[in-house]
């Protein structure tokens, strides 16, 4: 008898420990069976818990663009990685400086990081950006923010990077990019910075049609994964396996998480009845077991059709150049292709530009937030579609039509006068009147209008056509104003 109970006491330590494993989501895997621990390298990780399109914590499980990236990194090194939840980023790094998380998939490197962290090679950019309310004026960069109460969210890299070059800046730290953007949008805050793809999916998602782009923040993201320093000797085969990862990848990673859409995905295979007798436990734990192994099947199943969907996107996405630089609703230049092409110059414009006579218009669709509350956003995109084909179609083949964002486009013109540019609104005007939009929808526009200048940096020129487009607005709509 004392054989006997010996025996269960074994079986029943040894269920409770399969009973205290995690479920693992498609992406990562974040649960081992303690029995294979000693053979294989598990990795601790945390993430930002609320940073999306780049990572989150959904129901328990970790996605967004660092999920992706990890999934990928397990592919080709081999490497596990379990998740050790967090409720804020600021959790997260303390963790990290205790040791009790190993690796963290997506951050900046800075000089205060470096004290308990080593990089890997950078994987992943992206621009930082200014929000304000439309009604304030193009900020540009951080040296025009004067007096204006600056949010930042606390314990990321923007704040160092502020107190170092801009110390007299005056800020508030925000728990979070969503709360720093609503901040703007309540009134609390002037202007905002954050990364620009997780500022678009936040405005999108909260719907704060009141807040627009004003700027660049500083700096771009340059994304890696950090190791704690107990932890440096897995950098080598990190970045060996980031260097496997194909152009492909990281197309298919961007265009999925570009325009986000936020699913939650409940597994309710998870909801399991209170244990309340032994017995019941046993069996369930039986089943546990099972299922893990149903389970592995199911994985198995899902990454081959990953990988069909990768070749797929690989096929069809080899033109990275054109989702770079083009609006995916209005197919017209985007603001990064302007602000590249255009405003990145940081120089006064030469003296061929000059002679070129370039001239800038800045455009506004008048009420749009009204036609998107009475007959809904899919109708805003058609109009959206819409006016761009209209711009489209009256502009000069060498001119260039971008949409700067939400209901604002750009015409940038050359070898124009003033009294040209005012015909191209007067056409555009006319255009717009007898075209006809969907659900007989009236559609009218305000334009601003600037010459550049000899000499005249364009960023001043395009903050003197905002300014007009505002005059414009404030005078009664359906009408350019020059400045």
């Amino acid at each position: 008898m004392p054989e006997i109970y010996s025996v269960l006491l074994v079986m029943l330590l040894i269920l409770i420990n399969l009973f205290n494993t995690k479920h693992a989501s498609a992406s990562v895997l974040e649960v081992q069976p303690l029995i294979d621990s000693q053979s294989r390298n598990i990795i601790r990780y945390c993430v930002d818990p609320d940073w999306l399109p780049y990572e989150a914590i959904v129901d328990g499980r970790h996605t967004g663009v660092s999920s992706d990236y990890l999934a990928l990194l397990t592919k080709y090194t081999g490497l596990t990685f379990m998740l050790v939840p967090t409720t804020s980023w600021r959790q997260s790094l303390e963790l990290l400086k205790q040791g009790r998380c190993e690796l963290t998939p997506i951050l900046n490197q800075t000089p205060k990081r470096d004290q308990y962290l080593y990089f890997s090679e950078v994987f992943f950019k992206s621009p930082n950006v200014l929000v304000s309310l439309k009604s304030q004026p193009f900020l540009q960069g951080f040296e025009n923010i004067g007096d204006r109460l600056l949010a930042i969210p606390k314990d990321y890299r923007l704040v160092e990077y502020i107190q170092q070059y801009y110390p007299n800046i005056n800020t508030i730290l925000t728990n979070s990019e969503r709360q720093g953007l609503e901040k703007v949008a309540n009134g609390e805050a002037d202007v905002f910075v954050g990364s620009m793809f997780s500022v678009n999916a936040y405005i999108q998602q909260q719907g704060l049609t009141s807040l627009k782009i004003a700027g660049w923040g500083g700096p771009e993201d340059e994304l890696r994964m950090g190791v704690i320093h107990a932890k440096q000797d897995l950098l080598p085969q990190i970045n060996a396996g980031l260097a496997k990862i194909t152009q492909a990848d990281h197309i298919a990673i961007y265009k999925k998480w570009h325009n986000i859409t936020v699913i939650e995905d409940i597994d309710y295979s998870l909801v399991i009845p209170v244990l309340t007798a032994l017995g019941t436990f046993i069996l369930f734990l039986l089943y546990r077991t099972i299922s893990i192994g149903k389970y592995n099947v199911h994985l198995e199943a899902n990454n081959k059709q990953l990988q069909q969907l990768q070749l797929q996107l690989e096929q069809k996405n080899s033109d990275l150049d054109f989702l770079a630089q083009h609006d995916p609703l209005t197919k017209l230049y985007n603001r990064q292709y302007f602000n590249q092409t255009f405003l990145d110059t940081r120089q006064a414009p030469t003296e061929q530009n000059h002679h070129n006579n370039i001239g800038l218009i800045i455009i506004d669709i008048d009420f749009f937030k009204a036609i998107n509350d009475k007959h809904g956003h899919a109708i805003g995109d058609k109009i959206l579609v819409q006016v761009a084909q209209v711009l489209q179609t009256s502009v000069r083949e060498r001119d260039v039509v971008a949409r700067w964002g939400g209901e604002e486009f750009v015409i940038v013109c050359q070898h124009v006068q003033l009294i040209n540019a005012q015909e191209l609104c007067q056409r555009i005007t006319d255009e717009l009147t007898h075209f006809h939009f969907y659900n007989d929808i009236k559609v009218t526009c305000s334009y601003g209008i600037a010459l550049l200048g000899e000499g005249e940096p364009i960023e001043a020129c395009f903050e003197r056509a905002d300014a007009a487009l505002f005059k414009a607005k404030q005078s009664g709509r359906n009408q350019y104003c020059s400045a």
